[in-house]
């Protein structure tokens, strides 16, 4: 295609606001290469025409793309587009997005255990600003307050932890059924759970992926959160955790604990939260030097959900069996 000479190749972008190119400095161009296959420019322009396309929105990387369609548009009397070029979404090394940088794939995502809602929340403030300091939309609010007049014409940074972020909210929100349908295939994939759970496992699994709730920001997350369950590498994590079996009360406690839950009928979350008031006032000591020595030696760590329910979806014998490991219990 001849390029027509010193004209002003224009138009009015959505986002960039009004472009123009020197038709001197675009050159004529090939629209079928030697083989008989169409070139790029030349499909998408017969493409869009032909589907009667009103509104082309694309990455920024096309805007130079544009002036070459224009001339092709006005050749064949197609009508032409309004344009948006939205710009490039960036790692947070503000360099193109790879795989160096992670998933990039929605797939990849939804594999990772991501929930849809979240993506959609995430990727419509990738570029956009609402009017407002809402960050949490839902498709019917994006749907109205969405707009092609706020997009920035800088590059998006893609910050995964903002995407965690929202993921979190969203899988805060679930209900157990729900949760476990997310949780489920990572779990399994760990070896963490049955192929095909009995309904007794699923109750278990069920209870053990809510528990986790505040340690699961999306759905691959479980397995760490639950391997405390399922891995007899349960030993301090760190010497700061380690230095808490070292208290002088610690033995005592675990001791009486171990003693108090051998002696319970049934152990539940509601059965086992009483112990740890009456080891308080049985041996004198403030909760944190009865809570502490208990949840490491049963789990390695200083921190998590809370520890009558740890014990009881542990189950009183693998409870108990790790008091004993302790090696802090007389016999």
């Amino acid at each position: 295609v001849k390029t027509p000479k010193n004209e002003t190749l224009e138009f009015d972008d959505l986002v960039r606001g009004h472009v123009a190119f020197d038709s001197n400095k675009v050159g004529d161009f090939v629209i079928v290469k030697s083989d008989g296959i169409p070139v790029y420019n030349y499909c998408v322009v017969m493409d869009d025409a032909l589907m009667h396309i009103t509104h082309v929105i694309r990455a920024e990387e096309h805007l130079s793309n544009t002036p070459r369609q224009l001339v092709l548009y006005k050749a064949l009397g197609f009508p032409v587009p309004t344009f948006a070029h939205v710009s490039l979404i960036l790692g947070k090394d503000k360099k193109k997005m790879s795989k160096r940088h992670g998933a990039t794939s929605v797939q990849q995502y939804r594999d990772l255990g991501y929930l849809p809602q979240a993506i959609d929340n995430f990727l419509a403030l990738l570029g956009w600003t609402p009017d407002s300091d809402q960050e949490i939309f839902s498709m019917e609010e994006l749907c109205q307050q969405f707009s092609l007049d706020r997009v920035a014409k800088n590059p998006a940074v893609f910050d995964i932890e903002k995407l965690n972020w929202i993921n979190f909210h969203y899988m805060k929100e679930l209900d157990e059924d729900q949760l476990l349908e997310i949780c489920l295939p990572h779990l399994q994939k760990a070896g963490y759970a049955s192929d095909q759970p009995s309904d007794d496992e699923r109750t278990w699994l069920k209870q053990m992926c809510s528990a986790m709730r505040e340690h699961v920001q999306y759905g691959a997350q479980i397995v760490d959160a639950a391997k405390v369950f399922f891995t007899e590498d349960y030993q301090p994590e760190n010497e700061e955790t380690a230095a808490v079996l070292k208290e002088e009360t610690a033995p005592a406690v675990l001791k009486m604990f171990c003693d108090e839950l051998a002696a319970l009928d049934e152990v539940t979350a509601e059965t086992v939260q009483p112990l740890f008031k009456k080891i308080q006032k049985g041996l004198k000591v403030k909760g944190k030097f009865v809570y502490m020595p208990i949840r490491v030696a049963v789990t390695g760590v200083m921190h998590g959900p809370d520890l009558n329910v740890i014990v009881a979806l542990m189950g009183r014998d693998k409870v108990i069996s790790r008091l004993n490991a302790s090696g802090l219990i007389a016999d």
